[in-house]
């Protein structure tokens, strides 16, 4: 029974009652003596006009002590209404027929037993943690405004049948050589997550905000031998600026190409966006981008365009720049979509969109060999109550950059009938779709296909050299994957997850990897 700790409460909300009581009356005193002051004051007073304006002026300062005291003596008389309302219910709690046991044999009763004690600390370890939560210190900035941390502690357990790039994060399967491991299995933490969001003040009526990610996959993931490191280097993934009004948007910022702004979900690749080098272009490029939208009834149309200056894999320049940087002129991008807003009847946080992307660059690699490069996209995203189905597409050239044409931009070789150098733009088409299942609040389920086709006639006519990088004879590169999701609580994630790789030369017949990862996530 808690009757004896019941009792105690009482009794110790007696003495709170009596010390808000005095405060209550010395208040009062005090603005009691303050006022017959005045008064004697008033009366005493010369018919100066001085002593009579610093007696009025005495007078509206005791009018002010006094109205304070009467706003604390209100406030302190609602506390005592409180504390009444809490000893009546405690009151309650007590059974009808207890009767309070003697001084003695009280006190003893009062003693708590140690299964007791226990109880109580627990209680008192739950509140102050609860306390700590609230009144936990926040990050502060020089700004002074908020900034919010958040971050992915993501463990991956990997097992590759196969010879692939990267055993950690495989892209393409590779020959196999007699003699050799014909697999690899391992785990990596190199795709923790780490993010800062902040939100800054108003400028000339749009609302500022920023944010930086960051993980630990960058650098070399090989050592001095040769072998797979595991140990992580920082690097930033993607970082963003904007000013954002009620239907325009200017960013700035470091991320994909906005021509192709959907990725399939997986938390086995989170260091590359899931399907890349098999039909995604994701990589992550410096861009300025400026979106307006364009609501009507309860849909909108969104314009987008806006400069971007992408990478460019494994080319050859005199400069030690990339050949759009060397052409003196950014590459070029826009998009125009189509987004419903979220209907509750779909079942899913997201809303309808379909968009259409273009881009255009020039690359400069001599006075004599400029390559133009372009690329046109789709995007959709169709949710139908539990289901959802989405991807892109995407034709173009030279697209090594955006993460196309299995990383290549041009081909550079000879021509056979006259031996001079040729270099050619490649020539790709590729996309992904994904079909995403949500059985219920936690537990949700993806397939997935991409294809990246750089095609095989971009092999004709030229005759590569002896010293060419295995990698730039791939032509043909196709992902099929599918995971599982599971989401216990809010912030845990656990995900086994399935990829079958296929990756062609411009001849003879694929290689083939299958991967197998299971992931364990903690998001905070």
């Amino acid at each position: 029974m808690n009757h004896p700790i019941h009792l105690a409460r009482i009794r110790s909300l007696r003495p709170v009652v009596i010390r808000i009581i005095a405060s209550n009356l010395l208040f009062a005193v005090s603005g009691t003596c303050l006022f017959a002051q005045l008064q004697q004051t008033q009366a005493t007073a010369s018919p100066d006009a001085q002593r009579l304006a610093e007696v009025e002026q005495r007078l509206n300062e005791v009018t002010i002590t006094l109205t304070q005291t009467q706003q604390v003596l209100e406030k302190s008389l609602a506390e005592v209404q409180q504390l009444r309302a809490q000893l009546q219910s405690l009151h309650a709690q007590i059974p009808a027929n207890s009767v309070e046991p003697p001084a003695e044999t009280a006190t003893v009763s009062a003693t708590p037993q140690k299964s007791d004690l226990e109880s109580i600390r627990e209680e008192q370890q739950a509140m102050q943690a609860e306390i700590k939560q609230h009144d936990q210190t926040k990050v502060e900035t020089v700004s002074k405004y908020p900034v919010r941390i958040t971050g992915l502690a993501l463990f991956n357990a990997f097992s590759n049948a196969g010879v692939v790039d990267n055993v950690e994060l495989p892209t393409l399967a590779l020959p196999r050589f007699p003699g050799g491991s014909h697999g690899s299995a391992g785990a990596t933490l190199r795709q923790t997550l780490l993010t800062l969001q902040a939100a800054g003040p108003e400028l000339a009526g749009a609302r500022s905000t920023a944010a930086i990610s960051a993980d630990f996959f960058g650098g070399s993931a090989s050592n001095i031998y040769g072998y797979n490191s595991t140990a992580g280097v920082m690097r930033m993934r993607q970082a963003r600026a904007a000013l954002d009004w009620q239907n325009t948007t200017v960013e700035a910022s470091f991320s994909g190409p906005f021509i192709s702004p959907l990725s399939p979900t997986s938390y086995a690749t989170v260091a590359q966006p899931a399907l890349s080098g098999s039909g995604n272009l994701w990589t992550w490029s410096p861009q300025l981008r400026v979106e307006q939208r364009v609501p009507f009834s309860s849909h909108a149309i969104a314009f987008e365009g806006g400069f971007i200056d992408p990478q460019s894999p494994g080319y050859t320049a005199i400069q030690l720049d990339s050949p759009v940087e060397a052409s003196r002129r950014p590459g070029y991008e826009g998009r125009i979509s189509y987004r419903a807003n979220n209907d509750p009847n779909l079942g899913t946080s997201q809303s309808l969109s379909f968009g259409v992307g273009a881009y255009s660059s020039s690359q400069f690699y001599s006075s004599s060999t400029q390559i133009h490069s372009w690329a046109v996209t789709g995007d959709w995203r169709i949710p139908i109550k539990r289901v959802e189905v989405s991807g892109e597409i995407y034709r173009g050239r030279a697209l090594g950059g955006l993460g196309g044409g299995a990383y290549k931009d041009t081909l550079i070789g000879q021509n056979p009938v006259t031996g001079l150098t040729v270099t050619k733009g490649v020539d790709a088409a590729g996309g992904w779709s994904q079909l995403k299942l949500r059985f219920s609040s936690t537990i949700e389920a993806n397939a997935m296909f991409g294809l990246d086709d750089a095609f095989s006639s971009n092999f004709d006519g030229i005759v590569l050299p002896p010293s060419t990088n295995p990698l730039q004879l791939y032509a043909r590169n196709s992902t099929i994957g599918s995971n599982l999701i599971f989401r216990p609580k809010t912030y845990l994630i656990f995900s086994p997850e399935y990829r079958h790789i296929e990756s062609w030369r411009y001849t003879g017949p694929p290689n083939i990897a299958n991967i197998y990862t299971l992931t364990a996530g903690y998001q905070f």
